[in-house]
């Protein structure tokens, strides 16, 4: 029985962080479009702004060697203001691209939890740079929520670089 349970739990912790290498690694390779892509060289000590159908990004970045700062902050653009009355759960990403808008490396920069649409995340990470990458930009998914006393819904949004099929 002892042994039994061993095996269970070798096994379970085996999927555990092969799931968490997949997830690491899901982006590497996916294609950015072109709109809201920035080139390195265009950043520097000005506030920079980013804004899609559903997020806005107000932020600073700066480039240090071979590491990238940024910080900022997360709030919601007015489009969801007027649909949905709080956010469920929502992760901004920001994707590291090389000259081709091709996914070098990504990073989870800021996450809200049931919070409500006026509300700002703040964020501040370091990145480091790896060979190849020029340029970089935000993307991001999670939920919104609908509190309709008599159907609450729940939809999904998201904007992420598009994997290529093999």
């Amino acid at each position: 029985m002892k042994n039994n349970m061993l095996i269970l739990l070798s096994v379970f912790l085996g999927l555990m962080v092969s799931g968490c290498q997949t997830t690491t690694t899901y982006y590497l390779g996916a294609k950015a479009d072109g709109e809201g892509v920035v080139s390195l060289s265009a950043g520097g000590s000005d506030p920079q702004h980013w804004q899609d159908f559903y997020v806005t990004v107000d932020y600073y970045v700066s480039q240090e060697g071979e590491q990238l700062d940024i910080e900022g902050a997360l709030s919601f653009s007015d489009n969801p203001k007027a649909i949905y009355t709080r956010v469920r759960d929502l992760k901004l990403k920001l994707f590291l691209l090389d000259r081709d808008r091709r996914v070098v490396t990504y990073r989870d920069i800021a996450r809200t939890l049931s919070q409500s649409l006026d509300d700002k995340t703040i964020f501040s990470r370091a990145l480091p740079l790896q060979e190849g990458v020029v340029a970089y930009t935000f993307g991001y998914e999670g939920s919104f929520v609908d509190n309709d006393p008599e159907s609450p819904s729940v939809d999904r949004v998201w904007k992420l670089p598009e994997r290529q099929q093999p």
